[in-house]
């Protein structure tokens, strides 16, 4: 066995290299561990990739500036394109907010227009309740007031007919159609008015809210401008409402009066149609200024024709009524001894006409005028005795005959239950009585058709 197989191969040493650098004919030798090869190898990767990355960036280096810049622009570009739609959005909001109070401003005008119009009918259907209640000018005799009595009627189914306090409902709007009140009632509470006018502060008129429920205006208070306007506009529509049912109610009155008045002078046997009131003391004119009504509303002045021709015909008639001979010429109870037509004559037994009636009371006993009228006789005529005769108009003339004396003269105008004279038994009488006698165009007619008329009316009454 040799020497050389027992000892290990000789090789280059695995845990460091060797670096051999020459300069000329000197050579260098540097020994080299691993550890430092690698870091040799990472700093030559590392001055590779900087190498690397200045040559691509000397290479691009416009490139990469033009992008940033076409970058820059573009944000800019959307941050201008944002502005632009953010100031188109605030324009777009400034418009709706001017078109908003445009509106408000519109409908605000129109409910102030609305409420005056509303007033301006208020007053008109007010004297229309007046008038059917009597509460107008003093009529020229003392008929009038007693020939419709409605005068608690009218203003009771007026106030009947006013909206009831609900939610959003004002108390004082139902007075807006009722009557103005008499000078000895309470004073009512005022219409609202929905409307300030210092500042144009909406509000609305509450009144006297009951106890039980707060009133609309604290409610509205909670509400914003055009929650508010729609409270008004309710109240408003509720007035007009009612200023309708005011004019029907008006309106039934009227009728009913005219009916009732009319078929009175119908059971007299006379037309109503063809009779005209006499002209009274102080008689009525001016120039025609006509009633302003809501020409979009036809409704309201179809109503209004309507009722005005209604209570004119109501007081046409009632004008009339105190000149048809429709009261019993004597107080009491009287009975008639001798009726209208053909009888014996009691001083000849004779068939003859009798014109009149003959009412017995006891001697001296007052004489009325059984309507209004002129005397166009006073004093002894012929078999009449002293007799009084009184032109009523129309061709209607009544006779009192067989008085003791007569109280008025010609000429004179009297009243509706004037005294004209006192019983007696003058001309030719048998004994102490009234004649009374109703004349159409001169010719008698029978006096119990109208006293007849007459107690209805009364009873009516």
């Amino acid at each position: 066995m040799s020497l050389g197989e027992g000892s290990p191969e000789a090789g280059l040493p695995t845990t460091h290299y060797f670096l051999s650098l020459s300069r000329g004919e000197a050579i260098r030798t540097v020994m080299v561990r691993r550890s430092g090869l690698w870091a040799i190898a990472a700093v030559a990767a590392l001055l590779l990739a900087w190498t690397a990355f200045v040559t691509a960036y000397l290479a691009f280096h416009d490139d990469l500036i033009r992008a940033m810049v076409a970058r820059q622009a573009e944000m800019a570009k959307a941050y201008e394109s944002r502005l632009a739609e953010a100031r188109a959005r605030l324009d777009q909001a400034a418009t709706l907010r001017a078109a908003d109070r445009g509106s408000f401003d519109a409908r605000l005008a129109g409910l102030m227009s609305r409420q005056a119009l509303l007033e301006k009918r208020g007053a008109i259907v007010a004297a229309l309740a007046a008038e059917t209640d009597g509460r107008g000018p003093p009529p020229p005799n003392p008929r009038r007031s007693a020939a419709v009595p409605v005068a608690a009627d009218a203003l009771s189914a007026i106030e009947a007919l006013a909206p009831s306090i609900a939610a959003g409902a004002d108390a004082s709007a139902a007075r807006a159609y009722a009557p103005l009140p008499g000078p000895t009632l309470e004073p009512r509470a005022p219409k609202p008015h929905p409307i300030d006018e210092p500042g144009e502060i909406l509000t609305v008129s509450t009144g006297e809210p009951g106890p039980a429920s707060p009133g609309p205006a604290a409610a509205a208070d909670d509400l914003d401008p055009a929650g508010r306007l729609a409270v008004i506009d309710s109240s408003l529509d509720r007035m007009d409402s009612g200023q309708m049912k005011a004019l029907s109610a008006i309106d039934g009155l009227a009728e009913r009066a005219a009916s009732r008045d009319a078929a009175i002078v119908t059971r007299a046997g006379l037309d109503p149609a063809k009779l005209v009131p006499p002209h009274g003391e102080g008689g009525v004119g001016g120039p025609f200024i006509p009633a302003e009504v809501d020409p979009s509303d036809p409704a309201f002045g179809q109503a209004l024709t309507r009722v005005a021709r209604d209570i004119a015909e109501a007081d046409r008639l009632r004008a009339l009524m105190p000149f048809v001979p429709l009261r019993m010429p004597l107080s009491g109870d009287p009975s008639i001894t001798s009726p209208f037509g053909y009888r014996p004559d009691p001083f000849l037994g004779r068939l003859a006409l009798h014109p009149g009636v003959d009412l017995t009371e006891a001697w001296g006993a007052e004489i009325h005028a059984t309507a209004a009228g002129r005397v166009t006789h006073a004093g002894p005529m012929g078999g009449y005795g002293i007799m009084v005769e009184i032109d009523h108009g129309n061709g209607l003339a009544t006779r009192y005959a067989h008085l003791s004396r007569a109280l008025v003269d010609e000429g004179q105008e009297v009243a509706q239950g004037t005294v004209l004279g006192k019983m007696g038994s003058s001309g030719r009488s048998t004994g102490p009585h009234l004649h009374y006698e109703v004349r159409v165009d001169g010719e008698p007619v029978d006096p119990e058709r109208y006293l007849r008329a007459g107690a209805e009316l009364t009873a009516a009454e």
